[in-house]
């Protein structure tokens, strides 16, 4: 059974996963916890998702990549874990977002999102990283891509904070998702 995967706050409530906009009529307190995460990189908030018509704070942002083999290679690489370890993991069947709105973003450029304050990087993504997503043809990645590790070694040269899952493809999906049944599973032992 494929999956994907989303990193939930340590305060995660309830059984549904909600876009960042809607959180903020739900849980207005994890909404402005969450929303620190763009710090420097505001912009992406608002940019409309190719194929969705939707702001990215308006999509769940999940996984395609299970994030342990992220773990697994920052370790590897000696590169600090960041707050990665304060999440916890949340592995979610592909079915149950399978008719859901929803594309694909294969992240293989760098811009202000995976470059907060960096100058001259681009505002937005390249178009042509988002695609349709389709349930039944959906595969998981199965190892962290080579330009995740390079770029997790530039930034441990340049004595810069790695961010997460940059180059790390996801399925970004414009609607809540229910998760009940579904358990939290804690990094920290990893």
């Amino acid at each position: 059974m494929a999956n994907v995967y989303h990193m939930c706050a340590p305060d995660f409530r309830g059984t549904t996963l909600y876009p960042l906009n809607d959180l903020k009529k739900v849980f207005p307190d994890l909404y402005e916890h969450e929303r620190l995460k763009f710090a420097g990189r505001e912009a992406v908030l608002e940019y409309v998702i190719p194929g969705l018509g939707v702001a990215w704070a308006d999509t769940v942002n999940l996984s395609a990549l299970d994030p342990r083999l992220l773990v697994a290679e920052r370790r590897r690489l000696g590169v600090p874990f960041s707050r990665l370890l304060e999440r916890k993991l949340l592995c979610i069947p592909v079915e149950r977002i399978a008719n859901l709105p929803a594309v694909n973003y294969v992240s293989r450029s760098h811009w202000i999102n995976s470059s907060p304050g960096e100058i001259g990087v681009p505002l937005t993504p390249p178009s042509e990283e988002f695609s349709p997503f389709d349930a039944v043809h959906y595969r998981e990645t199965r190892e962290v891509p080579a330009l995740h590790s390079e770029y997790l070694l530039r930034q441990k040269s340049r004595e810069a904070l790695a961010l997460g899952f940059v180059f790390i493809p996801h399925v970004l999906v414009a609607s809540a998702i229910d998760i009940s049944g579904l358990e939290l599973i804690d990094l920290k032992g990893l």
